[in-house]
């Protein structure tokens, strides 16, 4: 187990969270977090909110976003949820030294899942020799 994983029980089924890395989104690339977050949000009301957890909007300039993806061992099967964010960034890309950190062979992975699109596919699961 590394410290970039954290494994918990649902009932009979252990599941593992792995890092990918975190991402920070800033200006000029990406508006400020309370925009980029929250674009839809009435701005009085938001403000207030973000005030109650002590986060000034106008000084709240960056936000750093984990990726974490989840590895799911039903007994008969090795999930993955999701597979990070490849190289976005160098701060991200660290999914594959992370399962084998935590003990996990990327190979005996036999289900991915995708909850959502990425830019591009960042795992090729289909060489298992490359893992």
């Amino acid at each position: 187990m590394s410290k970039e994983t954290f494994r918990f029980e649902i009932g009979k089924i252990e599941c593992t969270a792995v890092s990918d890395g975190t991402f920070t989104y800033a200006p000029p690339i990406f508006p400020p977090p309370a925009i980029l977050l929250f674009a839809n949000a009435p701005t009085e009301p938001l403000e207030q909110a973000l005030v109650e957890h002590n986060l000034q909007p106008e000084q709240w300039v960056e936000w750093t976003s984990p990726y974490i993806c989840l590895v799911v061992n039903t007994g008969d099967h090795l999930v993955l949820v999701d597979t990070g964010a490849g190289d976005l960034a160098p701060t991200t890309g660290k999914l594959l030294q992370n399962l084998k950190a935590g003990g996990i062979a990327p190979v005996d992975i036999d289900t991915v899942i995708l909850t959502h699109g990425h830019r591009k596919n960042v795992l090729d699961f289909t060489n298992p020799a490359r893992y």
